[in-house]
């Protein structure tokens, strides 16, 4: 599981999460299509979780991310906006990847707080 996002987001925020698949991912491979985006509740009661995340996409070029530089089609990156504080979410994106016998869900709390 990762950290998505560096601190904690405010509800009013939007911001873009990265989800990183590179060590999940042997030479040469990459991720070729998000296939499931499932956001639930680690704490906190929000009947509209599934809409904090918005917007998924595999990175077509190369990002840095907490200070690591990621080939193309090695992270998944989202847009989370609005939320309710204070609740952690827990964001799972499935992707498939250019291994057929290869399907991977990308894990990460979002901490959302007000204060």
């Amino acid at each position: 599981m990762t950290d998505p996002f560096d601190g904690t987001k405010d509800p009013r925020e939007s911001v873009v999460l990265t989800l990183d698949a590179s060590l999940d991912l042997a030479d040469g491979e990459t991720l070729t299509g998000i296939t499931k985006v499932d956001v639930t509740m680690a704490s906190g009661t929000d009947p509209n979780a599934a809409s904090v995340v918005a917007n998924p996409i595999i990175n077509g070029a190369p990002i840095t991310a907490k200070g690591k530089t990621l080939a193309p089609g090695t992270a998944v990156q989202a847009e989370a906006v609005g939320g309710v504080s204070p609740a952690h979410y827990l964001i799972a994106i499935t992707c498939t990847t250019s291994n057929p016998d290869k399907v991977l869900t990308l894990k990460g709390i979002l901490p959302v707080s007000a204060n």
